[in-house]
């Protein structure tokens, strides 16, 4: 159903309100009381209203020097905050941080009526949003705004590509001559695991391998699950040779048992997928790499938060660089008369360690 026309008059009565008050809240709302702005929100839902043009256009005025960080990560401090962070401090800006995965109507109505009405100079998000439609409806009213780590065609944005990433760890133990590589993934309907099991796709057909079922696991990105799904793999008629972990820390979430095991900070904690994995291996008494070659996902390349994982291969996803190139492009932005629509990949890294080695054949 199409959205109506707006009035105050009409939200005024649904809300029992002035007239008065209820402009207040749409153009001053930083003085009014937050009740109030619930009370014309909640009657701008319920009246199906399109509220989109109660806000007239964004021209970049009386700059705060403030943006608005929207981080959808269920933890905090991650590798793409200390990026954004010194950036910010760099270039001379201060950062205001909303840290909710998800808004009801009325709280995107009032994130929405604060950033146009205290100034904020740009907006930055971070990983999924699924409110961001919302927000795209009053884009025209909205500073500048740049998405980190997703892929968008509307805004400008700063992302992996994962399909590369799925492909290039796959191609990798393709070429040690590993035809069984098995493949740990989250859920199966998240965007970030559909691209990376394309890569993995991909790289088994240009080797002529079709790819077999019993050696893809999904929801498989936390310590006991990834063991469950190792013990399963290895003690099928066609255990793999080799083995993708694709860690949850490396894509835009934390599953439930995950983020209840898991402290705060970005370190990985020892109940991760890879060290499901490796204890399985342990209890298997399977050799690594002789047995089962291993090739993870990381975040940090100095791999100080967890050492004894250190001989791991892995692919290399430069968060802290993300965080501050996505920073630069906003300031970029800011600076410029004409809107910079641009979407730029982070490249990743494949580091070689003791983990994986050319199979005999």
């Amino acid at each position: 159903m199409s959205k109506r026309k707006i009035t105050l008059k009409a939200i005024a009565q649904r809300a029992g309100l002035s007239i008065a008050s209820v402009s207040r809240v749409i153009h001053t709302p930083h003085l009014t009381h937050r009740d109030t702005q619930s009370r014309v929100n909640q009657a701008i839902s319920e009246l199906n209203f399109d509220a989109k043009e109660l806000f007239k256009n964004y021209h970049a005025v009386n700059q705060s020097n403030t943006i608005l960080v929207i981080d959808n990560q269920l933890i905090p401090n991650s590798l793409i905050n200390h990026g954004i962070e010194y950036k910010a401090k760099m270039e001379g800006y201060k950062l205001l941080y909303l840290r909710f995965i998800y808004f009801n109507e009325n709280e995107i109505q009032q994130i929405i009526s604060y950033t146009i009405n205290h100034h904020l100079d740009g907006i930055l998000i971070i990983n999924d949003s699924p409110y961001l439609k919302r927000l795209l409806q009053f884009q025209h009213a909205l500073p500048p705004i740049v998405l980190i780590n997703q892929f968008s065609m509307n805004l400008p944005c700063i992302y992996f590509d994962h399909l590369s990433i799925g492909y290039q760890a796959t191609e990798y133990l393709l070429s040690l001559g590993h035809r069984n590589i098995a493949i740990l993934l989250a859920e199966e309907e998240r965007n970030e695991v559909y691209q990376l099991f394309n890569g993995y796709q991909q790289a088994l057909a240009r080797a002529n391998i079709m790819v077999n079922d019993k050696l893809i696991a999904y929801q498989s990105v936390s310590y006991s699950s990834c063991k469950t799904a190792l013990r399963t793999m290895m003690s099928s008629t066609q255990p793999p040779s080799a083995i993708i972990c694709t860690d949850c820390l490396s894509l835009n979430f934390l599953d439930r048992e995950q983020q209840s095991n898991s402290s705060s900070g970005y370190s990985i904690s020892t109940e991760s997928a890879i060290c499901g994995v490796i204890d399985q291996c342990r209890a298997m008494k399977i050799n690594i790499p002789e047995r089962l070659s291993l090739l993870q996902f990381v975040h940090d390349n100095s791999h100080k938060p967890y050492q004894p994982l250190n001989h791991i291969t892995a692919i290399y996803k430069p968060l802290f660089e993300m965080g501050e190139q996505a920073m630069l492009l906003l300031v970029s932005m800011l600076n410029c008369d004409q809107p910079i629509r641009l979407a730029k990949m982070i490249e990743c890294e494949l580091i070689i360690r003791h983990s994986t080695t050319k199979l005999n054949q």
